[in-house]
């Protein structure tokens, strides 16, 4: 800027350009202390989510499920976004994770929709750092993933269930077992997804939670599940009244695993994870293992391939022994 030659217009415009520097000072002094937009910084965190929330699903959102436990913890209501810090952030997840009675699952959940909307703020220039950024998570235990060794298998076959859908529940859980299919695709699996080549018996089937197409060959004790010697129309399902049942068939799995003598929480995923556990403890590759789960990434395979207790006995006693 030119100062003009004149005393009178040389000094307002000098006392402008004092003004002028000291605004930016503030602003650069707000940006150090996290506040981008003074204004917008002032809008209350709740409000924030809630607004983020509208049109979400309010039974199964994590954002809207967040908002009446923001609104239990002290100050959690009234709280600017530009107020948080890390402080009130860590005191805001540990109320959550000891004080609010949720499960893990639900207040690593909570804590995360909080983080979310923080992220937002920043992106949005509302504020210049995400307090929650240094924050470690709240951290959840893996979860028991439960598997069937092949002597349980060889029990529970054993054990009859009763009723004509407990015989169905019985068959399709067996089946799974031995393809590794969710209880989606045995529900609506259908007689035209299962072929023969030169091999014998297949599946071939589009999965109903990835769209993925999988091919999966049958083992001969899988076919005699579901072969009746019948001739069936194309698109009858194969396991017809599970198809269709409203029942919460794990309970049927619940009885029959502790009638068999298996102390284990038996659901149907079990059915998914023990296929490729057994295939993985009988020397097959991962990769053919992916193939026939139909996982997209191999990461997901390896959680699916447990090893059992008495595979890694097997694999200590093959060191050799020591005279001492």
């Amino acid at each position: 800027m030119m100062v003009s030659s004149d005393p009178a217009t040389a000094k307002e415009q000098r006392q402008l350009a004092e003004i002028t520097r000291a605004k930016r000072e503030m602003q650069l002094l707000s940006g150090q202390w996290g506040l981008q937009d003074k204004l917008s910084a002032k809008i209350l965190l709740y409000k924030y989510l809630e607004k983020m929330g509208e049109g979400r699903d309010k039974q199964k959102d994590r954002v809207c499920k967040a908002l009446p436990w923001l609104e239990k913890f002290p100050s959690g209501k009234e709280i600017q976004i530009g107020q948080v810090t890390p402080k009130w952030f860590s005191n805001f997840q540990e109320f959550l994770e000891k004080d609010s009675g949720l499960s893990e699952q639900s207040a690593q959940s909570y804590s995360y929709a909080v983080r979310m909307a923080l992220r937002k703020a920043v992106r949005e220039n509302i504020i210049h750092e995400d307090p929650s950024a240094d924050i470690t998570g709240i951290s959840i235990p893996e979860p028991d993933r439960e598997f069937l060794e092949m002597n349980e298998l060889i029990k529970l076959s054993k054990i009859d269930i009763g009723g004509t859908l407990g015989r169905e529940v019985k068959r399709a859980f067996l089946f799974a077992c031995y393809c590794a299919l969710r209880i989606s695709d045995i529900k609506s699996l259908v007689w035209h997804d299962i072929g023969h080549n030169t091999t014998g018996a297949q599946i071939i089937k589009r999965q109903i939670k990835t769209k993925k197409r999988v091919a999966v060959p049958l083992h001969e004790s899988a076919w005699k599940l579901i072969d009746d010697g019948k001739e069936h129309p194309s698109e009858d399902p194969v396991f017809p009244l599970l198809s269709v049942s409203n029942t919460d068939t794990n309970k049927y799995l619940i009885r029959w695993a502790k009638r068999a003598g298996i102390h284990k929480h038996i659901t149907w995923h079990a059915a998914r994870r023990t296929c490729p556990t057994l295939l993985h403890e009988l020397g097959v590759d991962i990769y053919t293992i992916q193939k026939i789960c139909g996982h997209k990434r191999i990461e997901t395979t390896l959680l699916y391939t447990k090893i059992s207790d008495g595979k890694l006995r097997d694999a200590v006693n093959k060191l050799p022994t020591m005279e001492l």
